[in-house]
């Protein structure tokens, strides 16, 4: 591509690195300008701290002795679509009940939340980034050398799911960074490294359900340590949080997990099971996803290199959960980061990171889910048939010690 610019009139400049720096740092400040004025904005509106609010008043109703989940949640099926409404383990809750003590505003709180939240990206990005050697003079032409790591960070930050999540408060940008610290761990290739893949699986495992996939990646790869430091984990996060969650919200889980139901409204739902859901019903829907992300884990852990298909795993982890929205897609930081690495197809990586740039388009009337859904799902599915395609022999597997 360098060589055929550097031959066409006019554009020879972009042919060298420092132009193409210049060029990429403009255009990335632009988006990012803009993304700051729509965090901005959001703060000032009912969107900031939405999904916190839940977490707050979960850790409120810890302090105050109240039950940890509503009646409803124990009745009969929910739509896990309202806010305040806690729908998670009881550990989570345990943890935010030092800001929801300190706090007294769900609102106030979410700016701690927000500011942890974006540390965890650029944390996550730079040290997997370095792990992977994307910051070495031979990768991308130099780009990312010294200072122009912080365009990856950059780029991070550009994305919608991003602001979204750092705005709304959920918990994925917690689950980035210990999908991030397992990757870590793994990459290592020692005893040590697999302990602490395993004790970050098993943590996020417990703040929400999804990530306990990654055991049954630690399984397929034969990564024992590991598979058996994830049940570890998730113990001790359950028996360190037990004094102040109890028991009760542990008996009383399985029935709000079971009650959990489709989506009441599906405008900005991302989940292959909810579009599956009006043909087949949703309960077929979720088992058939679950299946078919189950068997392309299977056969990503027994022919692919451990980088691809740890970012499969993760990918499959968020596809086949009932309820996926857009700002769900922030986790997608780190398979994206890795795929880097991985030498999946540039333009292919390309396509998938702007088609999750999808986003709220009224005017189109009906044909708003175009954008608002159909967009971000490609989005997803294309890096996913990119990472699936990516030949065990184009990255050389690294081999762990124990």
């Amino acid at each position: 591509m360098t060589s055929r610019l550097g031959q066409m009139y006019g554009l020879r400049l972009l042919s060298e690195p420092k132009v193409q720096r210049v060029a990429v740092t403009l255009v990335l400040a632009l988006v990012l300008v803009f993304r700051l004025i729509q965090f901005a904005i959001f703060t000032t509106q009912i969107q900031w701290g939405y999904d916190f609010s839940a977490y707050w008043q979960a850790g409120s109703n810890l302090l105050a002795g109240s039950p940890l989940y509503e009646p409803g949640q124990l009745a009969g099926p929910y739509a896990p679509q309202r806010q305040f409404l806690y729908l998670y383990p009881p550990p989570l809750a345990a943890v935010i009940t030092l800001l929801s003590a300190l706090i007294a505003d769900y609102r106030l709180a979410n700016w701690i939340w927000a500011g942890l939240g974006a540390a965890i990206i650029v944390a996550v990005v730079l040290a997997v980034g370095r792990r992977e050697r994307l910051f070495e003079p031979d990768r991308f032409g130099g780009l990312l050398v010294g200072r122009g790591r912080w365009l990856l960070v950059g780029a991070a930050f550009a994305l919608p799911p991003v602001v979204g999540e750092l705005v709304l408060g959920n918990v994925h940008l917690l689950l980035l960074g210990l999908f991030g610290l397992a990757w870590l761990g793994i990459s290592r290739g020692t005893v040590n490294g697999q302990r602490i893949a395993g004790l970050a699986i098993g943590v996020a495992a417990v703040i929400k359900v999804f990530p306990a996939l990654i055991l049954l990646w630690f399984l397929l790869r034969r990564r024992w340590t590991a598979a058996l430091f994830t049940v570890v984990g998730a113990a001790a996060a359950t028996l360190v949080t037990l004094p102040l969650t109890g028991i009760q919200p542990w008996l009383d889980y399985p029935t709000v997990l079971a009650n959990l139901s489709a989506p009441s409204d599906t405008r900005d739902t991302l989940a292959p099971t909810v579009w599956l859901a009006p043909f087949l019903g949703f309960s077929v829907s979720r088992v058939l996803v679950t299946a078919v992300g189950v068997a392309a884990l299977a056969w990503s852990a027994a022919r692919q290199d451990e980088r691809t298909s740890f970012a499969v795993a993760v990918v499959v982890s968020l596809l086949i959960a009932p309820a996926l929205y857009h700002h769900y897609l922030a986790i997608l930081v780190l398979p994206f980061v890795l795929a880097l690495g991985s030498r999946v197809v540039p333009a292919a990586l390309i396509a998938s990171y702007l088609l999750l740039w999808g986003g709220q388009q009224d005017a189109l009337g009906d044909l708003s889910w175009i954008v608002n859904r159909g967009l971000p799902t490609a989005g997803v599915l294309v890096l996913f048939g990119a990472l699936l395609a990516v030949s065990r022999l184009r990255t050389p597997e690294r081999q762990p010690a124990g």
